[in-house]
């Protein structure tokens, strides 16, 4: 069966492990923290997280340097981020690198790219930490879920990203401990198929509503719209993200905010995406052109 084409602009997705967690670098802080299974980055992965965020800003300006003059491209960014701490905080601090960047390469106004430096994130359970007893002893509550997006509403992490309301995620709990590896797998392949599905859809919804107002005579009206999805989760979470998009083993060495890219080519089948976790072949045909890449990091 032939693929199916997709809609124009097509949706690009970054793939980012966490940085440096502090559990791993001091032995001490487990014993007096009130949730040992949640640790926050240290000082060095967060600078980690802002070298990532410079780095696709760099990337970005790249995949829209060469727009036709016809064309006025709008690029929207999201970022789903994994509900534990270590990756909402990676997540802040990407978007302080890709903003830190933006003013660094300022360049002069162009007709055929629609400038946005404003990201919006979101909490997306299905990008958690893999559930099994190498990881944790036991199940861990789902209120870290809830916890974590009351903390970005109120901006005491995430603060510089706007949160994403009209993204429904995937589920609203934690994986079932113990989870085993094939179901790890999927979960990973429908989270990423569901949440490309929605930016799909946003692009038709949007390009139907820029229709309209061509006819009304509006000259600000994108003629394309790329979507841009920033995974923010773990190192089981890469190497099945890794697999989904090149249908072969993910990287063997995922180091801290290594970072993979991938842009959608087709979609397999017209068939409904299946119920979550039930498919372990993805919906869609990416072109991965980064895999695991670490050579934006210092230290690496």
């Amino acid at each position: 069966m032939d693929a199916i084409p997709l809609p124009l602009g097509g949706v690009t997705c970054y793939f980012v492990r966490h940085g440096e967690r502090i559990d791993h670098i001091d032995e001490k802080w487990v014993k007096t923290a009130q949730t040992p299974y949640d640790p926050p980055l240290t000082p060095e992965g967060c600078k980690q997280a802002q070298c990532t965020g410079a780095f696709i800003q760099r990337l970005e300006s790249e995949a829209t340097a060469n727009q036709d003059a016809g064309t006025l491209l709008q690029t929207d960014f999201l970022v789903l981020t994994s509900p534990f701490l270590r990756c909402a905080q990676t997540a802040e601090g990407l978007c302080q690198g890709f903003q830190r960047q933006c003013e660094v390469n300022a360049r002069p106004s162009t007709e055929s790219v629609v400038d946005s430096r404003q990201w919006k994130v979101a909490v997306e359970p299905g990008l958690s930490e893999v559930m099994n007893e190498n990881y944790f002893d036991r199940q861990l509550p789902d209120t870290i879920i809830s916890e974590r997006v009351e903390e970005i509403v109120r901006g005491s992490v995430c603060s510089n990203m706007q949160y994403d309301n009209n993204y429904i995620p995937t589920r609203g709990r934690l994986p079932e401990y113990p989870e085993h590896f094939q179901d790890m797998m999927a979960r990973f392949v429908s989270t990423l198929d569901y949440a490309t599905s929605v930016q799909l859809d946003r692009i038709s919804k949007q390009m139907v509503a820029a229709a309209v107002r061509r006819d009304e005579m509006d000259t600000k009206v994108p003629s394309a719209v790329r979507k841009v999805l920033i995974f923010v989760t773990h190192g089981a979470g890469i190497g099945s993200l890794l697999w989904a998009t090149t249908m072969r083993p993910g990287a063997n060495e995922v180091y801290y905010c290594c970072l993979s890219r991938a842009q959608i080519v087709a979609r397999r089948t017209s068939q409904p995406l299946q119920a979550f976790g039930k498919s372990r072949i993805p919906a869609y045909e990416w072109m991965v052109d980064y895999k695991a890449y670490t050579r934006h990091l210092p230290n690496l």
